[in-house]
């Protein structure tokens, strides 16, 4: 696998010309601290979020109650657009990981934004790869699948290694039991990822790739 190979999901930023993200970013920002909600579940679309810096997890809880953690996002993401799709509620909580700031466009402001800016292929494209992202990380062995997870995380988060994350969470990330994380974390070993109570720390990016690398077919 080549070293600049990506496995994150390019952000909305990345997709449209810099003045149009710039254009999103001038609207009234606010900062939220680490364990912080950005957005709850069940709350009406108002606005949208365009993360500016930090790092988010998105998680679902189901009528049982049961927690998906669905994904990571970093700055220049759109937060909470399918809201203004799926008739005006939210489908999951953004929670913060790091502290972050994200700028608040109202809904109006944004769907107009969207067709003045003809942006509707780019989301498509953006709901695309989030679709296959969650696909991708739940297909294959376990420690495959945990590899590639926090692969994308430092890829996310803009290269950070050190993240606030429980055997749990990952669980949830990747949808296996917390039992099969822990043997996961085991094969991969502490030369390449050790775990705490509370932490996850990723120790070689090479070997994680190395690990994912047949599962790839690259």
């Amino acid at each position: 696998m080549s070293e600049d190979y990506s496995l994150s999901v390019s952000p909305l930023r990345d997709l449209v010309p810099h003045q149009e993200w710039v254009g999103l970013t001038c609207h009234p920002s606010q900062t939220y601290l680490a364990g912080r909600a950005l957005l709850r579940q069940g709350s009406k679309g108002t606005h949208v979020l365009a993360l500016v810096s930090g790092l988010v997890k998105v998680v679902r809880t189901d009528r049982d109650g049961r927690q998906r953690l669905l994904a990571f996002r970093g700055s220049g993401e759109i937060l909470g657009e399918m809201a203004l799709q799926r008739g005006g509620v939210r489908l999951a909580d953004v929670w913060a990981m790091t502290e972050c700031r994200a700028s608040v466009v109202p809904a109006i402001d944004f769907q107009r934004f969207v067709r003045d800016y003809r942006l509707a292929y780019p989301l498509a494209v953006m709901a695309f790869n989030r679709l296959r992202e969650q696909t991708e990380v739940r297909d294959g062995a376990v420690h495959e699948r945990l590899a590639m997870a926090l692969l994308r995380l430092v890829e996310v988060s803009g290269g950070l290694r050190s993240f606030s994350l429980t055997r749990e969470d990952l669980a949830q990330h990747i949808d296996v039991g917390r039992k099969a994380v822990s043997k996961a974390l085991e094969r991969l070993g502490p030369d390449q990822v050790k775990a705490g109570k509370s932490r996850i720390e990723v120790i070689s990016m090479e070997g994680l790739r190395e690990t994912i690398a047949g599962h790839l077919g690259t």
